[in-house]
């Protein structure tokens, strides 16, 4: 399919090439190192109810070759959200080989396509104030991955799988364009490649960090020095990389009730405003904020991962943290978190409304 390219100006006066048919997503196969349109969409993927009826090829039963996969979003976030896939294959698949391009190979690939050309080429702005290319949001998640089998160059694989291969159970309908059920993304792609309703039950896909352990012996030795040996402590986290949503919201008070439950706990914080005098210092006068710290984003990242609880402005470096045993909820300024959902993870909306659930 021979996809149409315009460009337009957004509000901050970045000019961007998207495709025209705008309202619809476009479906993007990556062959022979290129991004191929294959067409537009009302929703990436196919319907999960097609692979349960056999319509569709999955991987066999006992599948023992190569998996090259790689995603077309770069923030932390979008690694974070992906990023139990390999654990959670190599459950389902104990023989199968996973393989991740390495930076430049997918800067590369998307060079062929003028909006993800775009798309690699953005830095990102971390709630703490960091700029962080798509490069180093990689390494930074999946550094130490033991279920990464191999990162590779150009021209090794003719066939790519990427996050648009998924399968999705229900969409719905906002204004027109149509959305997941905010059925978690990872889950949406393990069920395109043979997981069944049984196997997304059992086998975990919420995010995964790896620590080596001297980042461990010397990560720990942070905390010691901060809260001290084996007591608890929080992270909140009131910033936001999206610069219409940096600052303080007004409805911040829906995270009251969570933050009581942990009131008087030594807390790090990112913030995009000054906590002093507000009910923020009330609940926890004992805070180190991560801005005056020179710490590392892996070393924030295990911080945030040890916490008993992370609670917060939704930001991809607590999506990060999502597969850990700490506490996160999380509020969000829209209506649905949709298919970047994580299981276990409580979010509060705007609204009110509240998702919430074990996985």
């Amino acid at each position: 399919m021979a996809t149409e390219f315009i460009k337009i100006t957004d509000n901050q006066g970045r000019q961007w090439m998207i495709p025209q048919a705008q309202n619809r997503p476009v479906y993007y196969r990556c062959i022979d190192d290129k991004l191929i349109a294959v067409n537009h969409c009302d929703y990436v993927g196919v319907p999960y109810d097609e692979i349960k009826a056999g319509k569709i090829e999955t991987l066999p039963e006992e599948y023992d070759g190569w998996f090259p996969f790689m995603p077309l979003c770069w923030s932390m976030g979008d690694w974070a959200v992906r990023s139990g896939i390999f654990k959670a294959l190599k459950v389902k698949y104990p023989k199968i080989k996973i393989a991740v391009p390495k930076m430049p190979t997918i800067q590369k690939i998307c060079s062929t396509d003028p909006f993800f050309n775009q798309e690699i080429s953005m830095s990102y702005t971390l709630g703490n104030g960091d700029i962080i290319n798509p490069g180093e949001n990689m390494r930074n998640v999946l550094q130490y991955n033991p279920n990464i089998d191999h990162y590779f160059d150009a021209g090794v694989f003719a066939t790519i799988f990427t996050d648009h291969d998924r399968a999705y159970t229900e969409i719905k309908n906002i204004n027109g364009k149509s959305y997941s059920a905010e059925e978690p993304l990872a889950e949406q792609i393990l069920k395109r490649f043979g997981f069944t309703d049984k196997d997304i039950e059992t086998i975990d896909s919420t995010p995964q960090l790896y620590f080596h352990s001297d980042e461990i012996q010397e990560y720990d030795k942070i905390i010691d020095k901060y809260i001290g040996r084996d007591k608890q402590y929080g992270c909140l986290l009131f910033s936001s990389r999206v610069e219409k949503f940096n600052g303080r919201w007004e409805f911040d008070n829906l995270l009251y009730e969570d933050a009581e439950r942990f009131k008087d706990l030594p807390v790090f914080y990112y913030s995009s405003f000054d906590l002093d005098n507000t009910e923020w210092a009330n609940f926890f006068p004992n805070r180190f904020d991560f801005n005056k710290l020179n710490l590392t984003i892996r070393q924030q990242l295990y911080i945030k991962c040890r916490a008993v609880f992370n609670l917060g402005y939704q930001a991809g470096i607590t999506d990060a943290c999502g597969g850990s045993n700490s506490e996160i909820i999380t509020l969000s300024p829209y209506d649905s978190i949709g298919e970047n959902r994580i299981r276990g993870v409580k979010y509060i909306f705007k609204n009110g409304r509240i998702l919430q659930d074990v996985h």
